[in-house]
Parts: structure tokens; C-alpha cells; sequence
């Protein structure tokens, strides 16, 4: 079917005064919007608030004026922050360690009691270090991925902060697109879930540099990271049939592969 962009603001002032029509009859929401990054919510945390969490706000009280059947909600697994064990499994008490974390986590709070006092079935996804094609590649707050890119196109070494041992959950973004779309079609027994969306197994980011097969120069330690992350996925099979089909070996090829199609690293 056709597809049909709207540009509009997430203000409170601006979204709620007037409807869009064709939001009129919409049976699903999907609130994938923010200001991503934790360094750009450290540098801006009163514009990355106004973003992630009165944006998500606004997005479900549009969503309980609409009376949508189910909203969704991507939130982070930065929300997680420094935990004893992993995996990282929906019930762990959340222990954010920055600002972008802490807003995630206001969202679902929000998401949480919008669906106890108004009745919306609502789904949140916990998502983990999504990558693939078109994914963010412009100003100061890449992903690391996206970095290297650039570093190689620029012939520089890739850049990585501490001694590289810190993990990460990669998640290929076609596997994400599978999960959210199972969401609407899933049967829910609770109206409101937390899922992890992730690789479900956990990659150094050394590791990941080798597959891009350059040099690498090493950075003094970012404090605001957490050291390591691995996404436990068993809800999601559960509840979604959903699980990640895509390697790291083959998510990275296919991310090369465009990027170099589309003159970004040549």
C-alpha cells in the first residue's frame, strides 16, 4: 500500500490543538521518535527531554484521544544500565548511568501509567544497538558503526574508547522491523509488556572492529557507558515468535556493502 508522510511536531501546544485527520481511524501507533545519543542528551538535556519524554507524552495522549487499539513505545536498553548479571531479562530493576537512559525510562513510566488509568494495551521495546543501511551517519552523535564509516572514508584509524572489552547486543535493523510488526499481529495477554529486541548475544567492540578489518588507535574511557550488554530474548520467542535471523558477520557485510554503493566510505 502507499505510504503517506506527515511532518509534524510532537509539542504539546501544536499536536494536541488539532488532530491530524487521517490519524482519525488508526488502529495502531508506533512512537519511534527521539533525539537520540547519549552524548547529544548530555550536551542538550533540556532539548532531548522536551524530545523523548514530553514527545512521548504527547504521543499517548494522542493515542488515548484516538482510542488506539495498541501503541507502541521503542525505548532503550540503556535503561538497563550497570547490572550483576546477564543476560539483561525485562524484570531487572532499571539502574540508568546517563541522561538519554534516564529519559528513555521516563517514557516508559509514562507508557506504564497511560495504560493502567486509561486502558491502552500498550507494548514497549527494549531495543539493543540497532545497525544496518541508512542508519544515522551525520554530525558528532553516530553510532559507532556509523563513526567508523566515516574514518575509513576519511583513511584515519577506528576509534575506540577504553581497551575495547566493553560489549554490546548488535541488533540488525530488518530483525527490529520483524519484532514490531509482530507486535501488531501478536495476541497479548497483558495490556501492558516490556520486550527486549536484541541480538542475544553479546560482541566486544574490538571484536566488531576486526570484521572492518582497519587499524585502530584507543581512546581514554567514556564514564557514562555501561561495560556490558546482552539482550535475554526469551519473551520475545515467547510471547512474539519473533528472534533475530541476521548474523553480525552478515548484518556488517550488508552495511558495507551500502554504504560503499552509495559513495559514503569510497
Amino acid at each position: 500500500g502507499k505510504v503517506k508522510i506527515l511532518k509534524v511536531s510532537l509539542s504539546i501546544e501544536k499536536t494536541l490543538k488539532k488532530i491530524p485527520k487521517i490519524l482519525e481511524s488508526t488502529n495502531f501507533l508506533f512512537h519511534l521518535a527521539a533525539l537520540p545519543r547519549i552524548e547529544r542528551s548530555i550536551d542538550d538535556p533540556i532539548g532531548t527531554h522536551q524530545a523523548n519524554v514530553e514527545g512521548t507524552l504527547v504521543a499517548l495522549e494522542l493515542a488515548r484521544q484516538l482510542k488506539i487499539k495498541r501503541f507502541f513505545f521503542t525505548s532503550s536498553s540503556s535503561v538497563y544500565g550497570i547490572q550483576k548479571r546477564l543476560p539483561l531479562f525485562e524484570s531487572l530493576l532499571p539502574n540508568p548511568q546517563n541522561t538519554y537512559a534516564y529519559q528513555k525510562l521516563m517514557g516508559e513510566y509514562y507508557a506504564e501509567i497511560y495504560s493502567r488509568t486509561y486502558s491502552l494495551n500498550i507494548i514497549i521495546f527494549r531495543l539493543f544497538n540497532v545497525y544496518g543501511p541508512r542508519m544515522f551517519s551525520k554530525g558528532s552523535y553516530k553510532l559507532v558503526f556509523t563513526k567508523w564509516l566515516e574514518q575509513i572514508k576519511n583513511r584515519e584509524p577506528l576509534t575506540i574508547y577504553g581497551k575495547g572489552d566493553q560489549t554490546r547486543d548488535f541488533t540488525y535493523i530488518d530483525d527490529v522491523i520483524k519484532g514490531l510488526i509482530l507486535g501488531m499481529t501478536s495476541e497479548l495477554k497483558n495490556p501492558f509488556e516490556i520486550i527486549n529486541l536484541g541480538g542475544g548475544q553479546q560482541k566486544s567492540i574490538k571484536e566488531m572492529a576486526k570484521l572492518f578489518k582497519k587499524n585502530v588507535q584507543f581512546l581514554p574511557p567514556r564514564p557514562y557507558e555501561e561495560k556490558f550488554k546482552e539482550a535475554d530474548i526469551q519473551k520475545a520467542k515467547k510471547i512474539l515468535g519473533w528472534k533475530p535471523e541476521t548474523s553480525i558477520d552478515r548484518g556488517i557485510k550488508n552495511l558495507l556493502n551500502y554504504y560503499t554503493t552509495y559513495s559514503t566510505i569510497r
